[in-house]
């Protein structure tokens, strides 16, 4: 039974946990659509503070490092003092970061504000993620929220990529980080509606284990240096000894988490087994998108030769594709076992892939790529749901924060590595590069494919049967704001 079922006041009814899906899915909209919209605005920046391509990733790093170093911290925050407190800080500092950034007088200021609202992304995401499992009922309701929760990946880029552009375009780059604030507002009027009081930590130790915090904090933002330092210089003494501190930070942690007393990170949650799984398979399933998204924007610009606004256009079939497999996958989690879905998913992910690079010399947009993104697309988000379900089903009520942040951790970690591989695969096989790139990227979802099917295990009562035979096959329509 979850924590909803044993706290819920009587006088709870459905609605309330229809506006959790609702809150859910504003906070996934926002934190999802913010990447895009940066990476429009970059090149207005870059003008405007006259600077050099190389000096961007300075603002880029200043909204992943701390979102990675802080996410597991934050996620055993969630977990001490409850989600509501961690929904409404972290909803607070990444719109004041967002208000931050549009006012910026100096490049500077940008990145401190983009560092504000990263520390905010960070306290956000895991809380956001662990009402579904706390606040959501088990069954129909929560396979819901899970496919709205894809639906918002795919919206997330349309809302990126369009309104960014075209703000930036007809109004300058500060205003693209204007579109966060009133979704922040209304995201904060949710949460207080629908996220009770009493929804509070329960964790029996409320300590704090800061040198644990401490040390997962610098190995994750001294990976990520090097890992965009391995992107831009290769293997160097430098990017070396930065992974190799990363290596020797992570090693500590796990020992002094395996000694401490109230440990940030339980160890004993990967005694789970599909935990542990769920976490390799979606850094391989990361990963992978984390080269394909860079690899099909360089493609429709470099090797298309298309506009930045009509490559933009040109994703429009991908955050389809998301957007439907989001809808669609609650019929599929009702029906069959979260694993065959899976792996039905990696199939699809993993053909769209390898038919990208087989048909990278084919000719247009329409041959080359269009096609295959679309099949990509929906395979990888028709496996992402239920891996995303399945990585926390087992978790105790009193881990659901740290374990939702652990995945998402491993994932921020995973999709910079992924487009490191791509774009050395790219660099690397000259006329052929792009095909390399999709095939390197196809081969890392393969990999993620055999993991689904020697490590995950079907959980106990994961049987894929709806709760009524002639229940509908698939109802968001009454969920409110549900597309």
């Amino acid at each position: 039974m979850t924590l909803a079922g044993q706290l819920r006041p009587a006088s709870d009814t459905a609605g309330d946990y229809r506006l959790v899906i609702v809150l859910v899915g504003l906070a996934q909209l926002v934190l999802t659509a913010d990447f895009s919209i940066l990476s429009v605005a970059l090149p207005s920046i870059a003008r405007h503070f006259k600077l050099l391509p190389a000096d961007l990733s300075l603002l880029v790093s200043a909204g992943s490092i701390p979102l990675v170093g802080l996410m597991i911290l934050s996620g055993r925050a969630a977990d001490l003092i409850g989600q509501r407190k961690c929904m409404l800080l972290g909803l607070i500092l990444f719109g004041a970061g967002s208000l931050c950034s549009a006012a910026a007088p100096s490049y500077a200021f940008l990145i401190a504000a983009r560092v504000i609202q990263s520390v905010g992304a960070a306290v956000l995401m895991p809380a956001n993620f662990s009402l579904i499992n706390t606040l959501v009922p088990e069954g129909a309701p929560r396979h819901k929220a899970l496919g709205i929760f894809g639906v918002m990946q795919g919206l997330s880029l349309i809302i990126g990529l369009l309104l960014g552009g075209t703000l930036t375009s007809a109004l300058g780059w500060r205003s693209v980080f204007l579109i966060n604030p009133p979704i922040v507002v209304a995201a904060v009027l949710l949460t207080l509606r629908c996220v009770p009081k009493w929804l509070v930590g329960t964790g029996a130790d409320r300590s704090i284990d800061y040198l644990g915090a401490l040390l997962i904090t610098l190995g994750a933002g001294t990976l990520l240096t090097g890992v965009s330092f391995l992107g831009r210089t290769g293997v160097t003494s430098l990017s070396g000894g930065l992974l190799g501190a990363a290596l020797v930070l992570f090693c500590l942690f796990v020992f002094v988490e395996s000694k401490v007393r109230g440990p940030l990170v339980p160890l004993s949650i990967f005694r789970r087994r599909n935990f542990a799984a769920v976490n390799v398979i979606g850094f391989c399933h990361i990963a992978a998108v984390g080269g394909l998204f860079i690899l099909i924007n360089l493609f429709m610009q470099n090797g298309l030769k298309m506009s930045p606004f009509t490559a933009g256009l040109g994703l429009m079939p991908y955050a389809g594709a998301v957007m439907l497999a989001g809808q669609v996958s609650p019929w599929f989690m009702a029906r069959l076992p979260h694993r065959r879905t899976m792996l039905i998913g990696f199939i699809l992910y993993g053909a769209g892939m390898a038919l990208l690079g087989l048909f990278s010399h084919a000719g247009g947009y329409f041959i080359a790529l269009a096609p295959w993104v679309v099949i990509g697309g929906f395979g990888a988000t028709l496996a992402y749901m239920p891996m995303m379900a399945e990585a926390t089903a087992a978790v105790p009520e009193d881990q659901q924060g740290v374990a939702s942040a652990i995945l998402f951790t491993i994932q921020q970690i995973g999709m910079p590595l992924g487009a490191t591989l791509a774009l050395s695969m790219l660099a690397a096989g000259g006329e052929n590069g792009f095909a390399y790139g999709f095939l390197a990227a196809a081969s890392v979802v393969v990999l993620g494919l055999v993991l689904v099917l020697v490590l995950l295990r079907s959980s106990p009562g994961d049987t894929g049967v709806v709760e009524h035979p002639n229940a509908p096959a698939l109802d968001i329509q009454g969920v409110p704001g549900a597309l």
